[in-house]
């Protein structure tokens, strides 16, 4: 999984798109590398503009969601953390604001009118076949989303949009006729299946101590938040708004220190003891700022973030199953891809005759779904013989011949669809490049 990671990985830190709309249905997923270093709410400076850590939060949640639709229950915060997807979001929101700069220098400007024809085409939002403004507001609290947040970052999106337009180019008919026969092409393959099922690890003490130590920081307590409070209960049977007004008296008092906090606790991501909006807030605020009351469950609370605390790692008998589970693994693929690396050399597999890029043949051994990414890693590789890491076994495969489809004019939208892609992503690159050099960029991120 790793390797097909690694192999996409350009694609998916450089490709910019509307993905606004993918944070619908993404939720909120948490982590935490933010260095306080500048202020308490900017992750970095792109030019002239701040990028604010909400905006990271919710790149984050939208990459992390992406990988987890493409990989399945397989993909993880393990997996995250080892691909280093927050520095892969940092990247993300870095061109994005790259692209916003410059769209300022070229005047362009997106409307509110603009913003709204656009929201109502997003299904996530739609019941009975049509935009609802109650589903509107409804989906947008399920993913910690307020309307403000999310109309400002479609703006942003449409007008990169609009920057993106700018470099469009045009198709040749002869590039189209070209790229039908090789897209269609078939290629005659061979194959063998190594199960590894039978493959036994059984590692020593020694072995799962020096592998936590190579992964030990893979396996660490979540960000806290160390907070002092006071909680104004609804004693009294008080309506919300009077409660208000004896809260607002005593976050004036704990504010000129007429009075002392009553507790002191840490937080996290995780904690029900704030609303998901209420705790951005408090992760947003300054050191030792004392925030306006907060409700939840007919109380108010006033805070006061104390510090952070940062994630330790934990010890190595809390973690001892999962890091055997990942030593056993680990020795598990390195000796199936050992045992790949000599049946290429020394090749005898069973002929599947030729196969294109839509053909899902019957492979006994293999589910679909695993043969589906076997007939994508023989069309994306370079090599005549090569092999894929498929759950708990590998296939090598062996390309045998190839033969150009002919010319169908009937694909010609999908060959259209695919080459626009591949100019678009090889213009955006070259762009962010230029920009990288027009505009300063300063991260105040830790990396990992």
């Amino acid at each position: 999984m790793i390797m097909w990671m690694q192999r996409h990985k350009k694609w998916l830190i450089v490709t910019i798109w509307i993905s606004t709309i993918a944070f619908v249905g993404a939720g909120f997923v948490g982590w935490g590398s933010y260095d306080y270093g500048k202020s308490d709410s900017a992750v970095a400076i792109v030019g002239n503009k701040e990028v604010p850590m909400k905006d990271l939060q919710n790149e984050y949640s939208a990459l992390y969601s992406q990988y987890q639709q493409m990989l399945g229950d397989k993909f993880n915060q393990e997996l995250a953390k080892q691909f280093k997807l927050e520095d892969a979001a940092l990247q993300r929101i870095i061109q994005k604001y790259l692209l916003l700069n410059y769209a300022d220098d070229l005047g362009l400007i997106t409307t509110d009118v603009e913003v709204a024809k656009e929201l109502v085409k997003i299904k996530s939002f739609f019941k009975d076949g049509k935009f609802n403004k109650n589903t509107y507001v409804s989906v947008l609290k399920q993913n910690r989303r307020t309307i403000s947040e999310f109309e400002s970052q479609l703006k942003q999106d449409l007008l990169i949009q609009k920057v993106q337009n700018i470099f469009n180019l045009g198709l040749l008919p002869s590039e189209i006729k070209n790229l039908n026969g090789l897209i269609f092409s078939q290629d005659k393959v061979s194959i063998k299946i190594i199960d590894g099922a039978n493959i036994k690890i059984k590692p020593t003490s020694k072995d799962l101590t020096a592998h936590w130590e190579t992964k030990k920081q893979n396996f660490k307590t979540p960000l806290g938040y160390e907070i002092n409070y006071t909680k104004v209960a609804n004693l009294d049977g008080k309506t919300k708004k009077q409660m208000k007004k004896v809260a607002l008296k005593q976050y004036l008092n704990l504010k000129k220190q007429k009075e002392q906090f009553k507790d002191k606790t840490t937080i996290y991501q995780n904690s029900d003891f704030l609303t998901s909006e209420d705790f951005t807030k408090l992760i947003s605020s300054k050191k030792d700022e004392v925030l306006k009351p907060l409700y939840k469950d007919d109380s108010y609370y006033v805070v006061k973030l104390l510090k952070k605390v940062e994630p330790q790692v934990l010890p190595y008998e809390d973690v001892k199953t999962e890091i055997t589970n990942s030593y056993i693994e680990e020795a598990k693929q390195k000796a199936l891809n050992k045992l790949a690396q000599e049946n290429m050399i020394k090749f005898e597999g069973t002929d599947l005759g030729y196969l294109s890029r839509n053909s899902i043949p019957e492979i006994k051994g293999l589910e679909d779904s695993n043969v589906a990414k076997l007939i994508e890693s023989i069309f994306a590789s370079t090599k005549q013989i090569n092999f894929i890491n498929l759950d708990s076994k590998v296939v090598v495969y062996k390309i045998t011949d190839t033969k150009l489809a002919t010319y169908d004019k009937s694909n010609d939208e999908m060959v259209k669809s695919a080459l626009q892609n591949s100019k678009a992503n090889y213009v955006s690159n070259a762009l962010i490049e230029k920009l990288r050099l027009k505009y300063d960029v300063k991260s105040y991120m830790k990396s990992n």
